[in-house]
């Protein structure tokens, strides 16, 4: 069952209790005859007592349905998507991912 995905503003920082996030870009990852929707972020620890860290992270809110079909009340764009569930689809996707970004952490879902 498809989703709807809004849009993010790239490279808007997002702060957090110890830290931050932002989006840096948004890829398509061909997969299958189908197109796996990757937002590719960066994580900052920076605030905590346990020291300074940080990553490069992938959210993937899923197989592209139909690309930025229409806009949000806010007036960011809108994408549906398929939910990748199936453990062993999420595995070699992991894999694609990790030949271009060396132990980048991959999380599947809507980014909220």
């Amino acid at each position: 069952m498809s989703r709807e995905h809004i849009h993010f503003e790239m490279g808007e920082e997002v702060r957090f209790i110890s830290g931050s996030y932002s989006f840096l870009r948004e890829e398509l990852l061909p997969y299958q005859g189908r197109d796996v929707f990757c937002l590719v972020g960066v994580g900052c620890v920076d605030n905590s007592c346990c020291g300074v860290t940080g990553c490069i992270f992938v959210r993937i809110p899923g197989y592209v349905v139909s690309w930025r079909r229409g806009k949000s009340r806010d007036g960011m764009d809108i994408t549906d998507v398929d939910p990748i569930e199936d453990e062993r689809e999420q595995k070699e996707i992991e894999k694609l991912l990790d030949a271009r970004y060396p132990r980048v952490q991959v999380y599947f879902g809507i980014a909220s």
